[in-house]
């Protein structure tokens, strides 16, 4: 149920940095029927019939802004908000009792790190020095073989190769080592093979924004030009032989063509230029018993590159990713670049205030810190208890609508009850937290600084990822920051998480009534859950192993009904000449689906439920406003359909919904009971 709340210069690289970053959760992000029915619109004249999503919210839609430095207002941005406030408050509190607390203590690193953010004279004094040894190894390359040597240095970012220690999807009770292949300043492959309109725009932006940084380093216009363009051209060398979304989206059995078992020696085999066992020794990950190797031809094709002759182009690439990283740690010329690039991007006008941008740089590296006090605070008992029972009422009627179910056959369903009987379910806060007490933070006045700080959380969350290498999975340490305003479903774990910071405001007030929080929470809920069962969680077991459980007809009929539903928001036009991606989404839709329809259930057994009162929350759930480039950036980007469509694509599947608003054949949002999707 992700949201893209901040972006990085580099799309796919800085995911990789947050993959690594410490605190973060790695996974794969809701009385009796009115006699009356209401036939009016909006103000425009248009009626729910024909727009539900657009009519009941419209008022908000007509009079809600997009804040200052934000490229979005939502629902769950106004939870964001919230958020915010609280951890505002968690910090001022630290701040007033800063004496109290000793020099170790996570209370002492919070403070450091926020106002060394704050701390703005300090970053202009740094100005480059806190990076500038890291940059002078990276130039200091003279052959392929420094090249490999840099590795060694944990303080350099190299997204050349990306590593990765994660549960043995077809064993999850190992650790084991993922190899994927380069990051892309564009992100998707296909960006560089097959370039549109919009390409052409995020590059020249992303160009620009290169090069002033690169000035910013010390370098004329006409060297940062240079370096930008071997950065492009060393990636467009590499993108063809990298699995692009457009491949991984008709891809079938795209898990286990991503699955290749290889030995360190078959590996050094493939690519013996790059000398991946040094690499690996380097990183403490040389003695993997298991290794996926996730797109073998990618590794063959560096493998080529990776030589003398293009050494230059590796350079720049090394150095760029690593400047861009340190941008935001360093002084105002450097913060000032980011925010154009990223306003330039997205639409984005004015910024967030230097308060809130040291908050989020907190929640970033030390949320688990955070995290903690704010679940004591934020996060009540009974708040806890409530939706943990409203959970289990989700799960219990998804077993009963399995049971249901015509197209299943028993053994099958057997299995499927099963996954559901095995959900582990997080509700709130994790079981442990990180422990911080070895990391040093240190404020300015006792010789630290932000990018030193931030360099040593990184360096501390990969030693910790990469020690897990061969070990049994310990599910305690799958932790997450309870401050988020987001859920989860893990296929790998068979587990859905429900953290603090989303079980408030529209989503969850014990004071609403219970069709109110079943539009909000239980939508939420009931849509991670459904992810248990949907394109990608099907293939996973009840333990989290990659596995068949499915009857060969069963698995059949359930891939044609998820070929129906990509089929059908592939018709969806959400901006002129622009249509949803019906198979990149198709993951999400199944969930939301799915998610509506058990609550659904839920409401069926009800007395006297009110139908009018879920179906406007769940609209509401759903309601956001964007900037035009925002629309167009995930447009091409998420793995969700627009909001809006969350709703008119989804509520149309029901015929209850068609029972409450009178909705016949003449209106906009009549969907033929033939071409109705859906799946559970």
């Amino acid at each position: 149920m992700n949201k893209i709340k901040r972006l990085g210069a580099i799309v796919s690289i800085l995911i990789f940095m947050l993959m690594m970053s410490p605190g973060s959760y790695t996974g794969v992000k809701a009385a009796e029927v009115e006699s009356e029915i209401q036939t009016t619109g909006n103000s425009q004249g248009v009626r729910l019939q024909d727009d539900f999503y657009g009519v009941i919210n419209s008022e908000w839609l007509n009079t809600a802004k997009i804040k200052e430095g934000k490229s979005t207002t939502s629902t769950f941005d106004d939870v964001e908000e919230k958020v915010i406030s609280q951890t505002k408050d968690i910090i001022n509190q630290l701040l007033i009792d800063k004496d109290k607390y000793k020099q170790n203590s996570d209370e002492k690193k919070i403070i450091n790190i926020y106002n060394n953010t704050l701390n703005v004279d300090a970053r202009n004094n740094e100005g480059l020095k806190p990076v500038q040894k890291i940059l002078d190894e990276i130039k200091a390359a003279e052959t392929i073989d420094d090249i490999t040597k840099l590795w060694s240095n944990k303080e350099i970012l190299n997204s050349t190769v990306k590593f990765s220690v994660n549960r043995d999807i077809k064993d999850v009770k190992n650790n084991i080592l993922y190899i994927s292949a380069t990051g892309l300043s564009l992100g998707n492959p296909d960006e560089y093979t097959n370039p549109t309109e919009n390409t052409v725009r995020n590059r020249k932006l992303t160009e620009n924004y290169y090069n002033k940084i690169l000035v910013l380093s010390g370098y004329r216009e006409e060297e940062a030009k240079t370096k930008v363009d071997n950065m492009f051209k060393f990636e467009g060398m590499i993108a063809p032989s990298i699995m692009g979304a457009q491949e991984k989206s008709t891809t079938s059995n795209l898990i286990d063509a991503m699955y290749n078992v290889y030995t360190l020696d078959e590996l050094n085999n493939l690519a013996p230029n790059l000398n991946l066992p040094a690499i690996m020794n380097s990183l403490g990950v040389d003695k993997a018993n298991k290794i996926i190797l996730q797109d073998p031809k990618w590794l063959k094709a560096f493998n080529k590159l990776y030589i003398q002759e293009n050494l230059s182009l590796i350079k720049n690439y090394i150095e760029i990713i690593n400047l861009t990283f340190a941008s935001y740690y360093l002084n105002e010329n450097f913060e000032n670049a980011n925010k154009e690039y990223e306003n330039s991007l997205l639409g984005i006008t004015g910024s967030v205030s230097k308060e809130d941008d040291a908050i989020d740089t907190v929640s970033y590296m030390m949320g688990m810190a955070v995290g903690k006090v704010y679940a004591e605070r934020y996060v009540p008992k009974e708040t806890k208890e409530d939706v943990e029972k409203i959970t289990k009422e989700i799960v219990e009627t998804y077993k009963k609508q399995i049971e249901n179910l015509e197209w299943m056959s028993a053994s099958t369903k057997k299995n499927a009850i099963d996954k559901l009987d095995k959900l582990n379910v997080k509700i709130g806060y994790p079981e442990e937290w990180i422990d911080y007490s070895k990391i040093s933070v240190k404020s300015y006045e006792d010789g630290g600084s932000l990018f030193e700080n931030i360099v040593t959380l990184r360096i501390s969350a990969n030693d910790e990822r990469y020690s897990r290498i061969n070990q049994r999975v310990d599910k305690k340490k799958d932790v997450f920051t309870p401050q988020t305003v987001n859920a989860f479903y893990s296929a790998n774990e068979n587990s859905i998480i429900i953290p603090g910071g989303i079980i408030q405001g529209h989503f969850y007030d014990p004071n609403k009534t219970r069709e109110e929080n079943l539009g909000g929470i239980g939508a939420i809920i009931g849509h991670e859950i459904s992810h248990a069962f949907d394109n990608i969680g099907a293939q996973y077991d009840s333990n989290g192993n990659l596995n068949n459980w499915w009857s060969k007809k069963d698995y059949e009929q359930f891939t044609a009904k998820a070929e129906k539903i990509a089929n059908f928001y592939s018709q969806i036009e959400v901006l002129p000449g622009s249509r949803i991606n019906g198979y990149r989404t198709v993951g999400e839709n199944i969930a939301d689906i799915g998610g509506v329809s058990c609550l659904l259930d839920i409401l069926d057994k009800m007395d006297m439920p009110n139908y009018k009162a879920f179906f406007e929350s769940y609209a509401t759930t759903w309601r956001q406003i964007t900037t035009k480039e925002y629309a167009e950036y995930v447009l091409n980007l998420d793995v969700h359909s627009p909001n809006k469509f969350r709703v008119n694509g989804v509520l149309p599947q029901f015929q209850k919904f068609y029972d409450t608003y009178g909705i016949t054949e003449k209106d906009g949002m009549y969907v033929k009971p033939a071409d109705r999707i859906g799946i559970w």
